[in-house]
C-alpha cells in the first residue's frame, strides 16, 4: 500500500511537471553598431523574459543564408515559480554591404518547446575608406579622360 502512493505521487508530480508550459520570450534585438560597415565585429544584444527563476542562455545556434541570417537559442527556465528576465550577447563576423534580415528565435533548453520569434532588419554599409578610394579613383579617371 506504501509503495502504491509512493508511486502514485511520483507520477502526479511527474505529471505536473510536463504540463508546466514554459514560456519564452524575446522582448529587444539591439544591432551595434546600430549601421555597421563591411569591416565591423557585429554585435546583437538580445534581452528576453522566462517563465522560470533563473533563466539563462544555454546555447546558440547561429546560420546565415544569403542575406537572412537566423540566430536560435536554447534557454534554461529554471523552476516554474516566477518570471526572469535573461541576456544574451551574439558577435559575428562582418559582412558585406548588403541589407540583412535577422530572424531570433527561443527554444526551451529541456523539452525543446519553442517560444517567440522576433526578427531584426539592419544594413551593412560600405567601410568610409572604400568610398573615398572610390571617389578618388573616379575622380583621375575624369582627369585622364578630358
Amino acid at each position: 500500500m506504501k509503495m502504491r502512493r509512493t508511486l502514485q505521487v511520483f507520477v502526479l508530480a511527474a505529471v505536473i511537471c510536463q504540463t508546466n508550459a514554459v514560456a519564452l520570450w524575446v522582448d529587444q534585438v539591439d544591432v551595434i553598431p546600430e549601421m555597421p560597415s563591411d569591416t565591423d565585429i557585429i554585435t546583437f544584444d538580445i534581452f528576453g523574459t522566462a517563465s522560470g527563476d533563473p533563466s539563462h542562455v544555454a546555447y546558440d545556434e547561429f546560420s546565415q543564408d544569403g542575406t537572412s541570417l537566423q540566430l536560435d537559442l536554447y534557454v534554461d527556465v529554471g523552476l516554474l515559480t516566477g518570471f526572469s528576465n535573461w541576456t544574451y550577447q551574439k558577435q559575428i563576423q562582418p559582412l558585406s554591404p548588403a541589407t540583412y534580415s535577422l530572424e531570433v528565435r527561443t527554444f526551451d533548453n529541456y523539452h525543446g518547446t519553442p517560444g517567440s520569434t522576433l526578427t531584426v532588419d539592419f544594413t551593412v554599409v560600405p567601410e568610409p575608406a572604400t568610398l573615398a578610394f572610390l571617389g578618388v579613383g573616379l575622380c583621375i579617371l575624369r582627369a585622364f579622360s578630358s
